[in-house]
């Protein structure tokens, strides 16, 4: 990086490394993994894959049933695949349509990529369906300004009316959009929508792809509001970025139905469930269990926002938002240079300071690994505030 021998990531890979690089006790459980079982076919089970299920279970709250995949996208698709079956197994043959957010980013793949309702972040554009609407996120994309729960209850029932909740399937939602541009939403956000979809007959599917696995304090952030979605996708954290291993959470009674109405879901991907993704995983949530790194996490967030907050009086900052360990420094048109341009020009002075930041739609992205210690957080701040200061002072003079 320009003479630095060091880059520090804040971005953890790809939103995904969240225990860091090289961690000697995910590769010893890797190498242990694969000296006793080296693969396991999706029709059977490991008892890696067994443990794994129960444990997820557990941290979700009890009374789920695991699916497994291999990436955020199959699990999504996964999901929607679950709703459709089960909706026309019982009777309700039109609900097929999928309600996600404008702003979310539910993968890019298969029918993923219709989710998907953030326009950059789709693939094959061209391609539409009746069958997957948009509604608004929490935030009006055009003035930054954040909806009320009233306006969005508003919104979202404006929709079902016009639509028919009896050709509703689901209502896929991320509880920070992150890849979209970091909007936390209001608190009661998510207790709103399990309501909506209680009373509409929707099957309420929260994408924990990349908040999951206590990247908000809780090991899953729709835990901060005490709901129990029908399903959660998973992926990502899971295995702490060091093996292809996602998964579906799916309640019992969804469960149940399928299996009572003798709809099996044999959905077979051939790498799904690997012995050794599933003793990756195990081991990761026992570090962040053992080392505390959830409470640890709740700290050292406030500790960002006090890095962060003078920033806000910069001329080419328009916003800086987060939640846990997930931020979002959105910046503005200035003395002539577009925002994205700006955004660049951060991360390129970042990455001169030592520190590996994402930049997209003149919004700079952070969300660093786990178990960063307080001296890392510190200078992961600092390097990042420095860019901001060395740029405002160049577009400035």
């Amino acid at each position: 990086m320009e003479g630095n021998d060091y880059a520090y990531e804040a971005v953890s890979g790809h939103s995904c490394l969240n225990l860091g690089h090289a961690h000697p006790e995910l590769i010893e459980a890797a190498t242990e993994a694969f000296k006793t079982l080296s693969y396991c076919s999706p029709e059977h089970q490991s008892h890696a894959s067994i443990e794994l299920a129960n444990t997820l279970s557990r941290l979700l709250g009890d009374a789920y049933k695991i699916k497994y995949a291999i990436s955020g996208s199959s699990a999504n698709e996964m999901a929607l695949n679950i709703a459709r079956r089960r909706w026309q197994a019982l009777g309700y043959s039109n609900k097929t349509v999928s309600l996600s957010l404008d702003r979310s980013y539910h993968g890019n793949l298969g029918l993923a990529k219709q989710v998907t309702g953030f326009e950059p972040f789709k693939v094959d554009t061209h391609i539409t369906s009746d069958d997957f609407v948009y509604i608004s996120s929490a935030r009006n994309a055009a003035t930054g300004e954040m909806y009320s729960l009233s306006e969005i209850q508003a919104q979202i029932e404006t929709t079902i009316e016009k639509i028919g909740q009896d050709r509703i399937a689901c209502l896929f939602v991320e509880p920070v959009n992150f890849a979209g541009g970091v909007i936390v939403p209001p608190k009661g956000y998510l207790k709103l929508l399990r309501q909506l979809c209680d009373e509409h007959q929707i099957t309420l599917i929260v994408d924990e792809v990349i908040t999951g696995f206590g990247r908000t304090g809780s090991w899953f952030a729709f835990q901060q509001e005490a709901i129990r979605p029908d399903m959660v996708t998973m992926g990502k954290g899971i295995t702490a970025g060091y093996f292809p291993l996602a998964a579906v959470a799916v309640e019992k009674h969804i469960y149940e139905d399928l299996t009572h109405l003798k709809v099996p879901l044999k959905m077979v991907i051939t790498m799904a469930g690997h012995p050794t993704g599933c003793s990756i995983a195990l081991k990761a949530i026992e570090i962040i269990e053992r080392d505390k790194l959830r409470q640890q996490l709740v700290k050292q967030a406030s500790t960002i926002h006090a890095l962060f907050d003078p920033a806000k009086q910069s001329p080419i900052i328009k916003d800086i938002r987060g939640f846990g360990y997930m931020w979002g420094l959105e910046f503005c048109d200035y003395n002539g240079l577009a925002a994205p341009a700006i955004a660049n020009k951060i991360a390129h002075n970042c990455e001169r300071n030592g520190c590996i930041v994402a930049a997209a739609d003149g919004i700079i992205r952070i969300n660093p690994p786990l178990n960063m210690s307080a001296d890392e957080c510190n200078s992961m701040g600092k390097a990042i505030i420095n860019a901001i200061h060395q740029v405002t002072i160049e577009l400035t003079t």
